[in-house]
């Protein structure tokens, strides 16, 4: 079922949409925000978590319109419902352009509305029920880049596919995750969020992440090995719960620690990450952790190996680690220590700072390979004869080994 966002400046107005909002069966959650519909599309990480939107305001603005064509103007994205007084033709026009689903006049018409929700609601039925893809990145071996490699995917999943991304940072001793993808201090961190588990709720988790970017959200590491320890097992089951309705994707950076609370997330995970360098040392750590996640019963086909810092003519080819680690390589992110560096000293996803290095392209493979873009149209009949138009999926980096 559908959660439903309610925005309203009038309190007496958002408690009058909520109740008939609670009568339609599609709706699992009702959540009010009293504030003009300007300032809840201005605050970060407030509208994302929703299913779909309804806005009430005495009148929208040609201003405020185009801020809604910018947030909504994919047929794809959530569907908004605008509630004001007297809807001119005018409004209906620009409110079509801008991406709005409905207008409804106010005060609304019992039947009619709950009819609009229930066709909206019914509409993103199947999205809001499926969970988020749980995904967990483990380092063979300190060093490996393993937070740089997840924090970097789970940017470029929220910018090239728009889906709603949660990074959580695992790691015990440093808790950087947050610090490689925004300059915005955490307001809180995991840890944090454990001690107060038993009360945890969605409102006291937005007040808790970090907002990095529009659809990316971070839960910042403990940063301290003492607090680290705090974190239980039964604390990840029921943050799972609370978050996996809630967003597209989790991203977990483990990094080197099998624990109780490493292993909930483990279990949980459609996809886990070792990751590990070109060299002898990480080749030998990488067999050991192969092992360790192979005798804890993870399939091998859940195990998705990444080579960081990855070199054409490096000592230990692709070929050795598959041999050694008796599994595939599934991608490769190319050492590229510039782009590496100022992305990190400047806390700004790769991405973002250098589109176009070769770790930007790594990362966009790597989205491809767990989102595939559409395929392109049928290039006709002469494109079939000569080859070209064809559905192809390239495996990422099979340039690199052709």
């Amino acid at each position: 079922m559908a959660k439903l966002l309610l925005i309203s400046a009038d309190e007496t107005c958002a408690r009058q949409l909520a109740a008939l909002a609670g009568q339609v069966r599609t709706t699992r959650q009702v959540r009010m925000v009293c504030a003009t519909p300007e300032a809840a599309l201005a605050t970060q990480g407030l509208i994302h978590p929703a299913d779909f939107v309804v806005l009430q305001a005495d009148d929208f603005s040609p201003a405020l319109l185009d801020k809604l064509r910018q947030r909504f103007h994919d047929p794809d994205d959530m569907p908004c419902m605008l509630v004001t007084q007297a809807p001119g033709a005018d409004l209906l026009m620009r409110a079509m352009r801008a991406g709005v689903r409905s207008v409804q006049c106010w005060p609304p018409e019992e039947r009619e509305f709950c009819n609009e929700l229930e066709r909206l609601a019914s509409k993103n039925a199947a999205g809001a029920e499926s969970e988020a893809h749980t995904m967990a990145f483990v380092s063979c071996k300190g060093g490996s880049g393993t937070t740089f490699t997840a924090s970097n995917f789970a940017y470029a999943l929220a910018a090239l596919r728009g889906k709603r991304v949660l990074l959580v940072d695992l790691v015990q001793q440093f808790g950087d995750a947050a610090f490689l993808v925004t300059d915005k201090t955490p307001p809180a961190t995991l840890a944090d969020l454990c001690a107060q588990v038993d009360r945890l709720d969605l409102a006291l988790l937005d007040a808790c992440i970090t907002h990095a970017h529009p659809n990316f959200d971070v839960i910042a590491g403990a940063g301290d090995p003492v607090r680290a320890g705090e974190i239980k097992g039964v604390h990840m089951k029921h943050i799972l719960e609370l978050v996996r309705p809630v967003y597209d994707v989790l991203i977990f950076d483990i990094g080197q620690d099998i624990n109780p609370s490493s292993i909930v997330v483990l279990d949980q995970s459609d996809t886990i990450y070792p990751v590990l360098q070109p060299s002898l040392p990480y080749l030998r750590a990488g067999r050991l952790l192969m092992s360790m996640l192979r005798s804890l019963g993870y399939p091998s086909d859940r195990l998705h190996i990444v080579v960081n810092q990855f070199e054409k003519h490096a000592a230990v080819t692709i070929r050795t680690l598959e041999d050694a680690l008796g599994a595939e390589v599934r991608h490769l992110v190319p050492l590229d220590a510039k782009a590496a560096r100022d992305s990190a000293n400047q806390g700004v996803p790769a991405l973002q700072l250098s589109p176009n290095s070769s770790i930007s392209r790594a990362m966009k493979e790597m989205v491809d390979a767990l989102y595939p873009t559409a395929a392109k149209k049928d290039s006709g009949l002469l494109g079939r004869l000569l080859g070209q138009g064809s559905n192809v999926m390239r495996l990422p980096g099979a340039e690199k080994h052709a």
